[in-house]
C-alpha cells in the first residue's frame, strides 16, 4: 500500500495509539475516588477532616477566656473573631494546652492592626467608626505618638470612653453641695 492513504492510515494510528496512551495514563493516575462528588476527589474531605485544627472559632478561646469574651460580646467588636487580631488559635493550644503565648501587637503594629478597620476608606458604611489618625489624635489632645490601647479597651474599644464620660470631676461634686 502506499499513495496518499498510506499517509493517513499512519496518522490515524499515531493518533489511536495518543489516545490509547492518555486513556491508560489517566487510569494509571487518577484516584479511585475521583469523580464520587462530580469533578472532585471524594477521599479529599476524609483527608481535609484528619488534619489538625489550624483556626478555631470565639468558642474555642472561651474555655480560658471568658472574661474577655463576655467584655467583647458587649461591644462594637462582638462579630470579630479573635484571630483577626491575634494569631491562629494553633499556634497558642495544642491537644488542649496551651504551648505558647498568644501574640499581642504593639506600638505602631497596633496601631496599624487598628486602622486596617478604622482608617478612612471610600466604600465603609457612613456610620462604622473611621478615623484619620493624626487628626483624631490631635483632636482628642493627646501626643501624636499615643498608640489606641492608651484609651480604648481592644476588646471593647468604649468601655474606658464611657467610664471617663460618666466620672465627675471633683469641681463639679463640690458645686452639688
Amino acid at each position: 500500500m502506499s499513495g496518499p492513504n498510506q499517509f493517513w492510515i499512519r496518522v490515524v494510528l499515531v493518533l489511536i495509539a495518543i489516545i490509547g496512551i492518555v486513556l491508560l495514563g489517566r487510569a494509571m493516575m487518577l484516584p479511585d475516588s475521583w469523580g464520587q462528588y462530580g469533578y472532585y476527589r471524594g477521599g479529599f474531605i476524609d483527608q481535609e477532616a484528619h488534619k489538625d485544627m489550624k483556626y478555631g472559632t470565639n468558642e474555642s478561646c472561651k474555655e480560658c477566656h471568658i472574661e474577655v469574651l463576655e467584655l467583647k460580646e458587649h461591644s462594637s467588636h462582638k462579630r470579630l473573631a479573635c484571630e483577626a487580631c491575634h494569631a491562629p488559635v494553633a499556634e497558642h493550644i495544642k491537644a488542649n494546652k496551651k504551648f505558647a503565648d498568644m501574640p499581642t501587637k504593639k506600638g505602631e503594629r497596633q496601631i496599624s492592626l487598628c486602622l486596617n478597620c478604622h482608617q478612612k476608606a471610600v466604600g465603609r458604611p457612613e456610620k462604622f467608626p473611621m478615623i484619620d489618625h493624626k487628626t483624631h489624635l490631635s483632636e482628642q489632645n493627646v501626643k501624636l505618638t499615643h498608640t489606641c490601647d492608651q484609651c480604648h479597651t481592644v476588646h471593647a474599644p468604649l468601655e474606658n470612653i464611657n467610664h471617663v464620660k460618666k466620672q465627675r470631676s471633683l469641681k463639679e461634686v463640690l458645686n452639688e453641695k
